[in-house]
């Protein structure tokens, strides 16, 4: 009955977040939401900008089977209701830190704005199990970021460079320790195990059935061109932490939200 409840009501969600994907055309389609803009840094706060990769059509990558979580392990603790605050111990951001609350189980019947933008809030998927947070910035002020802001601008910086360098950055970042606490408790010890950029169309269909991670990794869909890294398998408990990345500097509108990634968590201590 839970998941029915998430299936019915996710189109509620996508009317109060930063991460709002518009029907239609993403290039040419505006969003309903006032809160969240692009910010427009000057270009000489812009770092030197490597290619842009070319988006061409592509046939389908071949799928491959991912079990993203493991049988007959335990998964996450309960993490509804924390006040959460997570810091890398480890690797490119270590000591960065990042403070929302988790918004409890009742979001599901009764949204309302708990999860609009400037709230500090998270939405989690038990079942995934699956924690999403707003990146980019409130009101385009570069001076107030989102919760994941922190951690989207080190794999992408601004969006003006291309696959290799976010591939490079992932490559960096993966490996990187982080620490969890609710309510000031350390509660979970994990390893970035892997990250990957989901396709536009693949962000798209995760934002409207984020229960489905499993199946929309294995399809692939989209351009070819626009998926970097992949989600690596494990046998350990794991979970997963999702935000929207930038699009390429041609998209006018609805640029901040072209994009998804995900990043694997492997727990250290279930």
């Amino acid at each position: 009955m839970k998941i029915i409840r998430y299936f019915s009501l996710i189109t509620i969600a996508v009317l109060l977040t930063g991460c709002l994907y518009p029907s239609g055309n993403p290039i040419t389609s505006t969003t309903d939401d006032p809160q969240v803009v692009t910010p427009q840094p000057t270009d000489e706060a812009l770092p030197t900008a490597a290619h842009e990769p070319e988006i061409v059509d592509s046939e389908p990558v071949p799928k491959k089977i991912l079990p993203l979580i493991p049988e007959n392990i335990e998964t996450t603790p309960d993490l509804y209701g924390c006040e959460m605050r997570i810091e890398f111990t480890s690797g490119p951001l270590a000591d960065q830190i990042s403070e929302f609350e988790v918004l409890d189980e009742t979001y599901f019947e009764d949204k309302g704005d708990k999860f609009a933008v400037g709230k500090g809030t998270a939405v989690y998927y038990e079942s995934q199990p699956y924690l999403i947070l707003h990146s980019s910035y409130v009101n385009g002020n570069i001076l107030k970021p989102m919760e994941a802001e922190f951690i989207r601008k080190y794999l992408e910086n601004w969006g003006r460079n291309g696959n290799d360098y976010i591939q490079e950055q992932i490559n960096t970042l993966v490996g990187s320790q982080v620490n969890w606490y609710c309510h000031n408790e350390l509660i979970l010890e994990t390893t970035i195990n892997s990250i990957v950029r989901l396709s536009h169309e693949a962000s798209n269909r995760l934002w409207l059935q984020p229960t489905e991670i499993e199946d929309i990794l294995q399809d692939k869909e989209g351009l070819v061109s626009e998926w970097i890294g992949e989600i690596e398998p494990t046998d350990k408990p794991n979970f997963l932490l999702g935000f929207c990345g930038w699009g390429q500097p041609s998209i006018e509108v609805g640029r901040y939200t072209y994009y998804r990634y995900l990043l694997n968590f492997t727990i250290q201590n279930p």
